[in-house]
């Protein structure tokens, strides 16, 4: 290997597989992510999302077996589809005591 390869920052190293590796990336599910990863990406517990599913109210889902993933796109419309416009109340009347 010469020099510049070993040092150059814009020649990334090919990534090594590691048996202690148990979720590796796959080309076809690009794009997915999976119930523990989009808890984890709002910052919740895998139980919640479970719990949405369960009201319906969660974002749309894809069955593989027992795998279930997410569509980051899906995901993203889903947010912006429960996205609210929060109006100032105008005129509001206070309650006046006599």
């Amino acid at each position: 290997m010469s020099e510049l390869q070993q040092t150059s920052p814009l020649i990334p190293s090919a990534p090594t597989f590691q048996p202690q590796d148990t979720h590796i990336a796959l080309p076809l599910l690009d794009g997915y992510l999976r119930r523990e990863e989009l808890a984890k990406q709002f910052g919740l517990s895998p139980r919640t999302i479970d719990r949405w599913e369960a009201l319906r109210i969660g974002p749309p889902r894809v069955s593989v077996g027992r795998t279930i993933l997410y569509n980051v796109q899906s995901v993203r419309e889903w947010l912006l589809s429960r996205e609210r416009q929060v109006v100032p109340v105008k005129g509001h009347r206070r309650l006046t005591v006599q």
